[in-house]
């Protein structure tokens, strides 16, 4: 009778048996290790096909914890390219194609998606040759995506719904072209506008943004002597560059958002004075308000049932069209000049209305 062995001694034995492979006897640590290596290879394999993992997914891949994940990653990191980058708290590793022997650089996933929401800017520049580059902008990048074949509908994916649009293209496209070889050369510009009231004058300006307000295209420019002015495209009627190159200002000296903090819309003008406004509006406003920011400077809060909104801004013909927007669901707590100015528009809406019927 053949004598067993030991239940002990067999425990920690395991027979496979592969497709050809003779018999083979292996120890549970042995299939351990082959397990683990399995694991590191669907790693690796996922990691060259272009994908992008989270220090959360190599742990899941792995079945380990994050230090040990960290070091099998810096492992990895001594035979392939790995780029690592931290975003919304999370470390994200891909390896970098371009360093591989014929390989390309892979466009991450947030580059093609600012592509497409860029794009769909488009509709400004409807007509135009700017419009043609945004999309074809986007083809470009998705050819060196993972998935370039869920982007062939982003211009439906990714909409920007346009009011009016650009009254002043594609018929001024070449005053345009002129304006924006002018910002990026830095050079000065001669340009002759048409203001709100309709008088022409011809006026010398540094050109530093093309700002898009209100679904409108502006020329912020500084005239000689004078702060950053915004200019609206469709009153520009011609525009030439003149002299030399000027020095583009630092952040100190120019900055967009700075220009820009206390306007409630374009206007800049000093003539507009700074104030802190509130308006009190009927109770139905109480949802809306609570999910939209009309400034940066913005307060909300609820007294006796009503949605009360204060924002420190110029007193400009926006901020009057704003509150008139309202209806009579809207009062005007302060400061006192807008009272009195929305007060006798309204009465004098009144009267017109009055008269017409």
């Amino acid at each position: 009778m053949p004598l067993e062995a030991p239940r002990s001694a067999l425990s920690g034995l395991v027979i496979l048996c592969g497709g050809d492979d003779p018999r083979r006897i292996m120890t549970r640590q042995d299939l351990g290790r082959l397990s683990s290596i399995e694991r590191t290879a669907r790693l690796v394999a996922a990691l060259l096909s272009g994908r992008e993992i989270t220090r959360q997914e190599a742990t899941s891949v792995l079945g380990v914890q994050n230090a040990a994940a960290d070091r099998q990653l810096e492992a990895i990191g001594r035979h392939l390219p790995l780029v690592r980058e931290r975003r919304t708290g999370r470390l994200h590793v891909r390896i970098d194609r371009s360093k591989i022997a014929g390989g390309k650089e892979r466009v991450p996933i947030a580059t093609l998606i600012a592509g497409c929401v860029g794009a769909s800017l488009a509709k400004l520049f409807e007509g135009t040759s700017y419009e043609k580059g945004m999309h074809d902008l986007v083809h470009h990048l998705s050819r060196d995506a993972l998935h370039p074949e869920r982007f062939q509908d982003f211009r439906r994916q990714f909409v920007f719904l346009v009011r009016g649009g650009e009254k002043a293209l594609p018929e001024n496209e070449e005053v345009l072209e002129e304006v924006v070889d002018a910002l990026q050369r830095r050079r000065p510009l001669q340009i002759r506008y048409r203001n709100f009231q309709g008088a022409r004058r011809s006026v010398r300006i540094e050109p530093l943004s093309l700002a898009v307000y209100d679904h409108q295209l502006y020329v912020i420019g500084r005239p000689r002597g004078a702060d950053p002015h915004p200019y609206r495209f469709s009153r520009i009627e011609s525009a030439e560059p003149v002299g030399g190159s000027f020095p583009y200002p630092d952040k100190d000296s120019y900055d967009p958002e700075r220009v820009f903090a206390n306007s409630f819309g374009i206007a800049v003008e000093e003539k507009y004075p700074i104030e802190q406004i509130e308006v009190s509006l009927a109770p139905t406003w109480k949802p809306f308000v609570a999910s939209h920011r009309w400034h940066r400077s913005q307060e909300s809060f609820v007294r006796a049932g009503r949605v009360h909104v204060r924002l420190r801004v110029r007193l400009c013909p926006e901020v009057v069209s704003w509150i008139l927007g309202f209806g009579p669901d809207a009062r005007v707590v302060g400061p006192p000049q807008l009272k009195r100015q929305i007060a006798e528009m309204v009465r004098a809406m009144y009267r017109v209305t009055a008269g017409r019927s």
